[in-house]
């Protein structure tokens, strides 16, 4: 495999989704409405691969030889454990944000 394809399929279903999934759940972190806004960024990352998944279904369904050996399984597979991977980072990410957001918060009884 070369290097460039490898450093290409990890910025897409990789590091993307996690970007868009953080910039969507973001406005509602910053609220202190984690779960909500952790729910977002996984909803728009579910978006997102599903949108990728699908563009490489109909790319194989366009290659006849390729859906005859199956060999679009792998890939496929792949893309749906990048995408689970996505939402689990994300929710790390959620809970880093949570934990910020708590430390930076100053409550009367602290005082």
């Amino acid at each position: 495999m070369r290097l460039d394809y490898l450093l290409w399929w990890v910025l897409v279903y990789g590091l993307f989704p996690i970007a868009l999934g953080s910039l969507v759940a973001l406005p509602f972190w910053l609220k202190r409405r984690m779960v909500v806004g952790s729910a977002a960024g996984s909803a728009a990352i579910a978006i997102v691969m599903t949108a990728l998944i699908l563009q490489f279904l109909v790319s194989a369904l366009s290659e006849s030889a390729l859906l005859d050996t199956q060999a679009w399984l792998l890939p496929m597979g792949a893309l749906v454990v990048a995408g689970w991977v996505d939402v689990l980072v994300m929710f790390f990410i959620g809970g880093f944000v949570e934990s910020r957001v708590r430390s930076r918060v100053v409550r009367p009884d602290d005082i």
